[in-house]
Order: C-alpha cells, then structure tokens, then sequence
C-alpha cells in the first residue's frame, strides 16, 4: 500500500546554510528519506564568517570538502550584540518571518517543520504563531492560508533569550498543542540540556529523545528509529 510521503521544511542553525544543514542530515534521514521529502531553506540574513577558537575546530571545518558558496554563513536573525528592536523583537526577526511566509505559501503546504539550534528556536516560534493565530496577528494573522504543522522537531533548540525578547512568546501559560519531538544532547555545551527542555515544557506532551552526543542531530539506529516513529504517525494513506 502506498502513502502520501509527508513535506518536512528545515531551519539551519546560526553560521550554517541550507547546504550544509542537508549534508549534516543526511545519516539521520536514511531510513525516512522515503516517508517524506525534507525541504531544506537558507535564512535570510548573511552573518559574519564564524570564527573557530580551537586547532581541533578549524581542522575539522578545514575537511568539510564544498565550495565557498555553500559555506556562506546564514541566520534568522542577529547575534545578542545586536539589541532589539523598539517593539522588542529581535533584530532581523520580522523579515525571516515574511520570508518563511512566502516559502509557506509557494512551496507549500509543509505537513511538518524540523529546526537546529538557532533555527530550532525559530521553529518552535513558527509552530506556536501558526497554532494561534490571535497570539501575534501582526506577525501570522488568522487569514494566513498555510495550515498549522501537524508536527515540530526540534534538534537542540532554546527558548528565545535576548534581552526584551524573552517575554514575547513561548512565555505564555498556555501550551502549545502541537506535536513535537526534541532532540537533546547531554554533551551539548552550545545549549545545554537544561535549555532544551525548559523549550521542551512550553509543548503538550513532548517527545523526548536524550542522546550522549553534543549539538548535532544523532544518526545512530536508536535515534533514527524513534524519529522514524515519530513522523510515521503523521502519514495518511491514499
């Protein structure tokens, strides 16, 4: 029996680019490659190269063999030496909101949406807005024709922290309905665990999945399993 392969769109984290968060995904997807078609898109914000503060860092970005295109750093919006707006949003945080409107909007519907890190917490933001449209209607107003996502992995995602920021969203009483998959590294020093689940708590009944790695999204059978369980109760049959 054949079944309608879901539509997965995918937020690169801080530095990184559509390219190369694909690349960095690929071993996590080789068992739902066929289950779904991840769309993977690039921030629109240009960031300043990052720099690498070990020997052991720059050696291991010096390997990764791919032009100098794909390894133009991106993000959805700026880095805390930049303080916020007037209104309290970040900097550069509105217009990846249009952005992702227009991507939603000719490319999709997206049944789902997975992000890393910075782009996880953007995905986190996206779910909730698109949930309630009353929460921010200046940002997704309830007219807006795409759908909510029937799902949100979340791979080393944070809440939003910057300075007036933090209150705006994910604050609220009410949970977000929904489901969601987090993806947290005990080893992670970028964001630490308790970061990753204090973003876990604002979803209803999240799904944890806690692996031994660091920031990145774990490819080992035991996790590529459980992910491929969790979207598997997304597909509808023909």
């Amino acid at each position: 029996m054949t079944t309608n392969k879901l539509r997965i769109l995918c937020l690169h984290g801080y530095t990184q680019n559509a390219t190369m968060f694909r690349k960095k995904t690929a071993a996590a997807r080789k068992s739902i490659d066929d289950l779904a078609d991840f769309v993977y898109i690039t921030g629109p914000h240009h960031i300043s190269p990052p720099t690498y503060s070990t020997i052991a860092e720059r050696e291991e970005a010096a390997k990764e063999e791919s032009s100098e295109a794909e390894h133009k750093p991106f993000g959805w919006w700026y880095s805390p030496k930049y303080k916020p707006t007037q209104n309290g949003f970040f900097v550069g945080f509105k217009e990846s909101i249009e952005y992702v409107k227009e991507v939603l909007v000719k490319e999709g519907p997206f049944d789902g949406i997975m992000g890393f890190s910075q782009g996880a917490c953007f995905a986190a933001l996206l779910t909730e807005l698109l949930e309630d449209r009353t929460y921010f209607p200046d940002l997704i107003s309830p007219t807006f024709e795409h759908p909510p996502f029937k799902f949100s992995i979340i791979v080393a995602g944070f809440k939003p922290t910057m300075q007036e920021a933090t209150n705006i969203m994910l604050n609220k009483d009410k949970l977000v309905k929904t489901p969601s998959m987090h993806f947290i590294g005990d080893l992670d020093t970028l964001v630490l665990p308790e970061a990753m689940i204090s973003l876990s708590e604002t979803f209803e009944n999240p799904t944890i999945f806690r692996h031994t790695g660091g920031h990145y999204l774990p490819s080992n059978a035991s996790s590529r399993k459980e992910l491929e369980r969790f979207i598997t109760r997304f597909i509808t049959n023909p």
